[in-house]
């Protein structure tokens, strides 16, 4: 069982223009509704708020709790997806839609803060996007890559259409899983100290 290039470099090039097409979207926006999230937004980037080093650590753990659990229900659905067709496009479709929220949020930020934003884009967005884009394109491309064999294997009407090297699929995903739970330590880290 080899992972397909091919695959994650068309889903790399996907989440690519999903980031544009979220930026475009941000500078198109106008309207009263642009302005209420840039006063949200403003709001949250202005360190008014300090609270005390309990409620940071709560926040922390809430935080993590909240981004991991999210993490861990889209790698389920995509690790189920060579036997349960139907959560095949779940991972794909996660990866395009976070680059369009990524690439909304630093344009976002950018409109809001000025130059400033881009401090806020590399500490806060771009540090667990760089480790997660990667790896989820890579086990979207394992799943889909065998989601697919075990269709030809079903459609042969094979008895045993079982996965090939399941123990290395699941090592795979499990590997997966532990780097998007470092990515996501670090992203609850950050987004509490900002």
């Amino acid at each position: 069982m080899y992972i397909n290039h091919k695959v994650v470099v068309v889903l790399l090039f996907f989440l690519a223009v999903c980031i544009c097409a979220g930026s475009f979207f941000e500078v198109s926006m106008t309207g009263a509704g642009k302005e209420h999230l840039e006063e949200m937004l403003s709001g949250l980037l202005n360190p008014e708020n300090s609270g005390s080093g309990d409620s940071s650590a709560a926040s922390f753990t809430a935080c993590f709790l909240r981004v991991f659990l999210k993490n861990l229900v889209i790698i389920a659905l995509a690790f189920i997806s060579p036997v349960v067709f139907i959560t095949l496009p779940v991972l794909p479709a996660y990866i395009l839609l976070r680059g369009l929220s990524f690439g909304f949020s630093a344009a976002m930020t950018l409109e809001v803060t000025g130059i400033r934003g881009i401090l806020y884009i590399l500490t806060a967005l771009l540090p667990q996007n760089l480790i997660q884009f990667p790896v989820y394109c890579l086990l979207a491309a394992l799943s889909l890559q065998t989601g697919v064999m075990r269709i030809r294997k079903l459609s042969h009407y094979r008895k045993n259409a079982r996965l090939p090297d399941a123990g290395r699929y699941s090592l795979i995903f499990a590997v997966g899983l532990g780097v998007i739970t470092l990515s996501c330590l670090l992203e609850a880290f950050l987004v509490t100290s900002i």
